[in-house]
């Protein structure tokens, strides 16, 4: 767990030092440029939704690892094509590590790549229309429907006819678990 009142970049450079990973390493893992993520470090810029989804996918860490902690009560949020999401908790169990956002949608689509082996997604869609899932298989959802789906694959998801908004679920695998083969809500 990371301190609170630590930078982006703190977090960062903690996390790839826990990993014993050189900054070429992780710009290799993470298609991330050395450049990048030595500015990202040293906070000299901000990292969108698909750096920091890139960044904690090559380090086996959930994206909430480089989110400040209480990030609602101070308003921190990341943003992607089409999403602005807020961290609003995380909670470890028994399978998982979940993590909640809240996050608005545009008619944009966010394509969203691979993230570590085992991760699931749930996003319920708390206003408007929205179109989500895995590439190829995704599903329209009303408000109040919700759809779980691999987030260890390419996904995507998009607002339709007007901005939406919804509650986004993160499902890491714990680390026994994460190991073994999941096939349940696959």
């Amino acid at each position: 767990m990371m301190a609170a009142g630590e930078t982006l970049g703190t977090r960062l450079r903690r996390l790839r030092a826990e990993r014993d990973c050189s900054l070429s390493e992780l710009s290799r893992r993470s298609g991330v440029g050395k450049g990048t993520i030595s500015e990202l470090e040293n906070d000299r810029r901000g990292a969108r939704l698909d750096t920091l989804f890139a960044l904690t996918t090559a380090l086996g860490a959930p994206l909430g690892a480089l989110m400040p902690d209480g990030a609602a009560a101070a308003g921190a949020q990341v943003e992607g094509d089409s999403v602005t999401a807020t961290l609003l908790g995380r909670w470890p169990m028994e399978r998982y590590l979940v993590e909640v956002y809240r996050a608005a949608l545009t008619e944009r689509r966010q394509e969203s790549a691979a993230h570590a082996p085992g991760v699931l997604e749930t996003v319920t869609v708390v206003r408007g229309r929205v179109r989500a899932g895995c590439a190829g298989a995704e599903r329209e959802l009303a408000e109040g429907e919700s759809l779980r789906y691999r987030g260890d694959v390419p996904h995507q998801f998009a607002a339709l006819g007007a901005p939406a908004d919804v509650v986004l679920l993160m499902h890491y695998p714990s680390q026994a678990t994460s190991e073994g083969t999941m096939t349940d809500d696959r």
